[in-house]
């Protein structure tokens, strides 16, 4: 389920990219052939890259498609390099509270003010809830990487 959760918000933000490309040849061919650009490009362009940056990180998380340094991998036991990803879990999820806390309080003041982007009136709390979306799915993707490894630390390694 978590797979295709993580698949799902994935494709969602890249079928923001694809179209925010589609529509910015649609702006050059505008500027060429009729003098004349699309208005709010900019502030679609910036929608659709918080859409897929942030929506696409638990997928990153999930497949561990994130950068990652494994130079001690080879050398160590099973139930060693799991403690050290029940570490990086760790350490992930506490950052990323720290984030969501952030991104929750600066969510509802933008919800309060009602404000809005600059050329399209595109509601601001929309960028919020895709940051919020990626943020949140990723601490949850985190905590059950987490306990995956807790499992293989602590006994069952065939988890």
């Amino acid at each position: 389920m978590l797979d295709w959760i993580t698949k799902a918000l994935m494709w969602m933000g890249g079928a923001m990219m694809i179209g925010v490309a589609l529509v910015t040849v649609g702006d050059v061919i505008a500027r060429k052939a009729f003098s004349t650009g699309l208005l709010g490009l900019v502030d679609l362009t910036q929608f659709a890259v918080i859409g897929f940056a942030f929506l696409s990180m638990p997928r990153a998380f999930l497949k561990g498609s994130h950068v990652a340094i494994e130079l001690y991998d080879k050398f160590l036991s099973r139930r060693a390099d799991a403690a050290f990803h029940l570490l990086a879990a760790l350490l992930s999820i506490a950052i990323l509270v720290l984030i969501a806390r952030y991104g929750w309080l600066r969510a509802e003041r933008i919800f309060g003010y009602g404000d809005i982007s600059q050329n399209m009136g595109i509601p601001m709390w929309s960028y919020w809830a895709m940051f919020l979306t990626g943020i949140i799915g990723s601490i949850i993707v985190c905590a059950l990487e987490g306990l995956k490894a807790i499992r293989i630390v602590f006994g069952r390694l065939n988890a």
